[in-house]
């Protein structure tokens, strides 16, 4: 049960919380908090684009995003997103971005401050909960799924159309005119700025969004053939290479 607060209590508040369940997905444009927050979903996935990277949060992790940090979100549909804020006062010197794996304990105590609303300092048993909630938030997994975004304007440009385009239509020679780029110069930057060159970026981007569409509750047949696959082995094969998991783990 949600706690009613007054004016007074506020000061004293070291964690609060949001809850949001969307059925038809969305977007957030780029904004900060004053607090870090903390993202996490029960269910569907998020795309969070935050300096230069896309993180994608699938079902049962979290993201980190400490306070001031610029940020853009897009949502799959039947996205069930609780979020929490912590005051700076605890938050300590946590200040960079990182992708958590949320346990069993984690997930719990995140639904039981959302229950709540918010934790208060001069609750031992709040103290005690916002502690654990940090302690478990610094469970870091490097094999969150990242995603490099070229810096450069033409790369980028070409990086928007490599997004916005089919996955099987448009050649990469005319995405790259359309980009004011050659061929050449592409595959340099990109190569330089993600690791990857577009053909290869743009088949990873594309299962990354197949991973969010996944867990809003996509068919997998439907998913596979939108990032480009004639056959759902096929699509299978790519997925668990590229994430380490088969598609049916991801809803």
């Amino acid at each position: 049960m949600r706690q009613r607060l007054t004016p007074d209590d506020e000061p004293h508040l070291v964690v609060r919380s949001l809850a949001i369940d969307y059925a038809a997905g969305g977007r957030e444009e780029r904004h900060s908090h004053t607090w870090p927050q903390f993202l996490y979903t029960c269910s569907g996935a998020i795309r969070a684009e935050i300096e230069g990277k896309w993180w994608t949060i699938p079902p049962r992790r979290g993201l980190w995003i400490p306070a001031g940090v610029q940020h853009s979100l897009d949502m799959s549909s039947r996205l069930q997103l609780r979020t929490l804020y912590f005051s700076p006062d605890i938050a300590g010197d946590r200040d960079r971005v990182e992708a958590v794996n949320v346990s069993g304990l984690l997930h719990e105590a995140i639904l039981r401050v959302c229950e709540h609303g918010s934790l208060d300092a001069r609750n031992a048993a709040d103290r005690s909960l916002a502690e654990i909630i940090l302690n478990e938030v610094d469970r870091r997994d490097p094999s969150m799924i990242t995603v490099l975004v070229p810096a450069d304007p033409r790369a980028r440009k070409l990086a928007e159309l490599l997004v916005d385009s089919e996955p099987l239509g448009g050649t990469m020679d005319s995405l790259c005119a359309q980009a004011g780029l050659s061929r050449r110069t592409a595959e340099r930057l990109f190569l330089n700025e993600t690791g990857l060159p577009p053909a290869q970026w743009r088949r990873f981007v594309a299962l990354t969004a197949s991973l969010v569409s996944i867990a809003g509750g996509e068919r997998i047949e439907h998913a596979a053939f939108a990032a480009g696959y004639q056959s759902r082995s096929a699509f299978s094969e790519a997925f668990i290479r590229a994430f380490g998991f088969p598609p049916s783990e991801a809803s």
